[in-house]
Formats: structure tokens, sequence, C-alpha cells
């Protein structure tokens, strides 16, 4: 990272992949490292106009957590974020025991839920 450019970090509101990413970020002390662009993911005109700026930003389908690491560079994905930041400040993410914890338990049902949602909403038409 250069010296003066600070990483930002689009995170939205319920967003199990974002609370990863900020729960690794919190356990290892970086919080200070990144600024945080809290996105409201029940408000579609937020999110909408969020999706629109990283588009823009990334050339690709907006998705969360987006970081902007160095200027003009885009990652999208957490565990990729957690291996960079990590590597950035010689952290081993394997020995944050809530992390591991949230990964090993909290984690994979959420996005069980989260998948038997989906298949629900398409079910039914929503």
């Amino acid at each position: 990272m250069s010296a003066e450019f600070k990483p930002v970090a689009y995170l939205k509101n319920s967003c199990p992949f974002c609370f990863k990413f900020v729960m690794f970020m919190a356990e290892a002390g970086l919080m200070d490292s990144i600024n945080i662009v809290r996105i409201d993911g029940d408000n579609e005109e937020e999110m909408n106009r969020y999706r629109t700026l990283l588009q823009e930003k990334t050339g690709a389908t907006a998705s969360f957590p987006t970081v902007e690491i160095e200027p003009g560079q885009f990652s999208s994905d957490s565990e990729g974020l957690i291996q960079h930041f990590a590597a950035l400040k010689g952290i081993d993410p394997t020995t944050l025991p809530g992390l591991a914890y949230y990964k090993e338990n909290l984690f994979p049902a959420y996005i069980a839920r989260f998948k038997e949602l989906k298949a629900l909403k398409e079910k039914f038409g929503q």
C-alpha cells in the first residue's frame, strides 16, 4: 500500500462475506488501516447507486465486499482480501479464534439458509 492511500472497503450490511472480512480486520487490529463505506442492502436506491459506482470502477458486476486495495485496484474475494491484508501485516489468519469460529460454524450455516431462501424465492416467483 502506498503511504498516502488508505484502502476503501465497500461493505453491505447483512452480508456474510463482508462480516467475515470485517471480523478478520477487527480481530487482527487492522480496522484503522481502511476506510469503510457502509451500504444498506435493504435500501434499493442506495444499493443501485453503489452497484453502478462499483461497476464503473471495476468493470465487473458489483459484489461485496469490494475493497479498493490500491488506487484503481479492486478485489471482491473475501478470502483473498483476508490473505492480502494478513500478508501485508505478517498475520496468520488461522491464529484468530473469532474468525475461525465464524468460518467453521456461523458462516456455513448462514450460507445454507441463504441458499434455502433463494430456492424458495425462485419456487414462489419472488
